[in-house]
C-alpha cells in the first residue's frame, strides 16, 4: 500500500516485470522526490531500460505499482516524459519544430507551441538556434534540444537513459555540467539511467545500484558531496572512496 509522502513525486512499489515467462527485474521498489537527481546505476542488460519502461506506462508489470504524486498511474503513458540515449529529433523539422511535437500531439495549436518552446530556448542555451535542423548541430546540441523537448512533455518528472552515451568524453563532461545548470533553472526531477559510476556520483543526489539477474536493487546510496566543479570533483579523496564501494556492488 502506497504510504503518503508530501514530497515524493514518483514511487516505483515491488515491481517484477518478466519476458518469455523469466523475470528480468524483481521486487524493484525505489523513489523520487521534488527537485531530486536519483541515478539508476548497473551494468548493461540489468534491467534498467525495462525498469524505465513500466515507469512510462509502456509496459506493464507482473507485480507491483507505480505511483506519480501518490496516484498509481501503473500501465498508463503520457505522463512522464522518457528521454533515450538517441536524440531521435525529426530530421525534417527545424529546433524549435522539434520541441513542440510533445505538445502538438496533446492538441495544442501550433503557433501558440511555437512561442512556448521559442520562450525556453534561452534556459536551455538554444537562443539564437531555433531555426536550425539537426543535420546541421553537434551531438551535444542535439542532445539539448532533445532535453527541452523532454522537458515540454512533462515539466516534472524527466526520465533520462543514458542520454550522454553516444558522446566523445569531453562533450559528455560538458553536457554533464548542461544538464545541471539547466535543473538548477527549471526546478526537474530527474530519474538517470547510466553504467558510468562517476557520471553517476557527479551528477546524483542518490544512487541505486541494480544488479543481478533478475536485476534487482541491490544498495541506495545518498552522494555525500554535490555541486563540486568537475576538476574539484575528479580530484576529490571522496570520490576514490565512494567508487571503490560502488564497484564492489558491481
Amino acid at each position: 500500500m502506497n504510504t503518503y509522502h508530501n514530497n515524493r513525486v514518483l514511487s516505483v512499489e515491488g515491481v517484477t516485470k518478466e519476458y518469455n515467462h523469466k523475470n528480468i527485474i524483481e521486487a524493484i521498489t525505489i523513489h523520487l522526490d521534488k527537485g531530486e537527481f536519483v541515478s539508476i546505476l548497473g551494468p548493461s542488460g540489468c534491467g534498467k531500460s525495462t525498469l524505465f519502461n513500466v515507469i512510462s506506462g509502456l509496459l506493464e508489470p507482473e507485480e507491483g505499482k507505480v505511483f506519480i504524486n501518490n496516484n498509481e498511474v501503473t500501465g498508463k503513458t503520457g505522463i512522464v516524459s522518457y528521454m533515450h540515449q538517441k536524440d531521435l529529433l525529426l530530421p525534417w523539422r527545424n529546433v524549435v519544430d522539434n520541441g513542440i511535437l510533445p505538445l502538438e500531439i496533446r492538441g495544442m495549436n501550433k503557433e501558440e507551441a511555437r512561442q512556448k518552446v521559442i520562450e525556453m530556448l534561452p534556459i536551455f542555451e538554444l537562443e539564437g538556434d531555433g531555426e536550425k535542423y539537426p543535420t546541421q548541430l553537434s551531438g551535444g546540441m542535439k542532445q539539448r534540444v532533445s532535453l527541452l523537448r523532454a522537458y515540454m512533455f512533462s515539466k516534472e518528472i524527466m526520465l533520462l537513459d543514458e542520454p550522454f552515451g553516444g558522446l566523445d568524453a569531453i562533450t559528455r563532461l560538458k553536457m554533464q555540467e548542461y544538464l545541471l545548470e539547466v535543473l538548477r533553472k527549471i526546478k526537474g526531477s530527474v530519474l538517470f539511467i547510466t553504467h558510468d559510476i562517476d557520471e553517476a556520483i557527479f551528477l546524483s543526489d542518490r544512487i541505486y545500484i541494480i544488479n543481478g539477474s533478475p536485476g534487482h536493487i541491490v544498495e541506495e546510496i545518498a552522494v555525500p558531496f554535490k555541486q563540486l566543479s568537475t576538476t574539484d570533483f575528479i580530484a576529490t579523496d571522496e570520490l576514490s572512496q565512494l567508487r571503490g564501494k560502488i564497484l564492489k556492488l558491481l
